[in-house]
């Protein structure tokens, strides 16, 4: 007669993957709604129909689970955002050209975190990770930011003659963090209706504003303020 068979945890080998697909829904819900420490990994093997040994088996940790779903959907959203400027980047260089460019990127970066119950998701696991951190500095610059800062740096340089990269790179962090707080007030706004402009109207005014910054910046400093800040008179 056969000893008695050890239990495996359900770890999903042997269901192509579906419990561990199950772990990533439920801790991504969990999370956004919770926050990284006030959520279990036995709320979350509960919640997916799992034992505890199934979140070591397949990310680790707790804190390897945390990555694991953040990556999941951030990757989807630079591989859109990428999409995104590689069409900008057809764009005939011209009047209008940069606005433009600046409107796709936008739109591209606001759509996916407003339009559909993930994006708002994510939205909502970015402002949790912004007041409590958890993840490594280099997962958003190397594998998400990085990527797609470099792709709109080239696209602002290629519609705007006499911009510099290093000046365009500036011109793209500044477009970056008016975009980043718009979609945190969406968020806000989500759970607490407040007044305000219509989306559309901020990111009409966000790609007009940033025209008009970019176009400045060629060139580098006024003239007569060698540091870029206005003499007194």
């Amino acid at each position: 007669m056969h000893g008695p068979r050890a239990q495996r945890p359900d770890t999903g080998v042997d269901s192509g993957g579906q419990t561990r697909e199950r772990l990533l829904d439920v801790a991504e819900r969990l999370f956004a709604s919770r926050g990284f420490a006030a959520t279990s990994v036995r709320r979350i093997t509960r919640d997916a129909a799992c034992n505890l040994a199934a979140v070591n088996y397949h990310f680790g940790s707790k804190l390897g689970l945390y990555e694991e779903v953040f990556r999941r959907r951030l990757e989807a959203v630079r591989d859109q955002r990428l999409a995104a400027i590689r069409r900008a980047a057809t764009i005939q260089p011209g009047p209008g050209a940069l606005e433009e460019v600046l409107y796709i990127f936008a739109s591209s970066f606001i759509e996916p975190l407003v339009g559909e119950s993930h994006g708002r998701m994510l939205t909502e696991l970015m402002g949790r990770e912004m007041l409590d951190p958890h993840l490594p500095p280099e997962m958003f610059r190397g594998e998400i930011a990085g990527p797609v800062q470099e792709a709109l740096t080239q696209a602002l340089c290629r519609t705007t003659p006499g911009l510099s990269v290093d000046a365009a790179r500036l011109c793209v962090q500044s477009i970056t963090g008016q975009l980043v707080q718009t979609a945190q007030r969406v968020r806000r706004q989500s759970a607490t209706p407040m007044a305000g402009p219509p989306l559309t109207i901020v990111v009409d005014h966000i790609v007009r504003f940033s025209a008009a910054g970019v176009r400045a910046s060629v060139g580098g400093a006024p003239a007569g303020s060698p540091h870029g800040r206005p003499q007194r008179s």
